[in-house]
């Protein structure tokens, strides 16, 4: 058989979108990074507002990616790997992607769909606006800070959700709009969906004192993106491999506090090739088999073409498929939503 599944590639667990005091972050690089080993993570991408292109490398044994987030007022783009510069201010989002695409870098729509909450900024938000474009190459389906801001709606029912259950946003999973128009590129061309924390860690003031809220420790080991990767020890090569592996969309997240994503397997295979995730199979005899692997038992959901086309409660799922199109696995525990595939393509 051939396929992606050759040479020695290490599971790698990395938290993606993550701002230092280089912007508007409340925390240093080498904070964060120390942070990032004791919670066990292999790389971290970091996003400071506008900053320059840099080659990856090591920190404490956690590898950085240490990339940008572009432009102001909407249509925010994290990008990683080699890209133009960008002044400070606002661009168009199609000439930043393909910018960054025709260097060699990796560009994402960071939280296309998130609405803002009326207790921060006066409701400002940053949605994506250039769906036109076709040079993006990832999108960010689960935003943590977002997804928690989004959620505040009043001072008191804030309040009460930060002090008795701050995670309680986080239950409802990926971004519906966002997974809806993942799903609906993914019919044309491959996207690689991702989750990101866009940890800032703001210092809040409040009856006489200060602290930081949705800081670096809640979110760093909430919700992580996983690879695989045949990573060297050498930061500049091994962050170029775990861009391409992102590119690729060999990846996918999961809600790490409800149980770490790592043994997660999900491929497709016939008598002629294997294929994993980002990845094309044809089909032989008008079919495939499609190969899911758990770590822990869990409610399995298939989906193809958007749609869910079967479920299953389990650790492992063999199952023949016919129709052609992407196929994409979401997994939920005690109804919760934990992680999500990246897709597969059949022919």
């Amino acid at each position: 058989m051939t396929g992606e599944w050759g040479g020695p590639k290490r599971e790698l667990r990395g938290n993606l979108h993550i701002h230092t005091t280089c912007s508007d972050g409340s925390r240093t690089l080498e904070e964060i990074a120390g942070l990032a080993q004791g919670y066990g993570l292999d790389f971290i991408g970091l996003n400071d507002h506008f900053a320059p292109s840099r080659p990856s490398r090591y920190q404490g044994g956690v590898l950085l990616l240490l990339g940008s987030e572009l432009n102001r007022e909407h249509s925010h783009y994290l990008v990683y790997g080699p890209a133009p510069a960008f002044g400070p201010g606002q661009h168009e989002g199609a000439k930043v992607a393909a910018g960054v695409k025709a260097r060699g870098g990796m560009g994402i729509i960071a939280h296309p769909f998130e609405k803002g909450s009326p207790l921060v900024g006066k409701g400002k938000h940053y949605p994506w606006r250039d769906w036109n474009s076709e040079d993006f190459q990832g999108i960010e389906i689960w935003n943590l800070t977002s997804q928690w801001r989004d959620s505040a709606r009043s001072l008191g029912q804030s309040l009460g959700q930060w002090l008795l259950a701050p995670y309680r946003p986080f239950k409802q999973g990926a971004c519906p709009q966002a997974l809806a128009r993942w799903d609906e590129l993914s019919q044309k061309r491959h996207v690689t969906g991702i989750a990101g924390s866009d940890l800032h860690g703001p210092l809040v003031r409040a009856l006489g004192c200060r602290f930081r809220i949705l800081d670096y420790p809640m979110l760093l080991p909430a919700l992580n993106t996983y690879c695989r990767a045949a990573v060297t020890g050498e930061g500049e090569e091994d962050g170029a491999r775990v861009i391409e592996a992102l590119i690729r969309g060999r990846c996918w997240i999961a809600q790490d506090r409800l149980c770490l994503g790592r043994g997660f397997f999900f491929w497709a295979e016939t008598e002629r090739a294997r294929r994993g995730m980002g990845e094309k199979i044809p089909r032989v005899g008008g079919k495939a088999w499609l190969r899911i692997v758990l770590p822990r038992r869990g409610e399995i959901r298939l989906i193809h073409n958007g749609a869910l086309l079967s479920r299953l409660e389990g650790r492992r799922w063999d199952l023949a498929v016919t129709e052609a199109g992407p196929y994409r696995v979401e997994v939920r525990l005690r109804d919760v939503p934990w992680l999500y595939s990246n897709s597969l393509y059949l022919e």
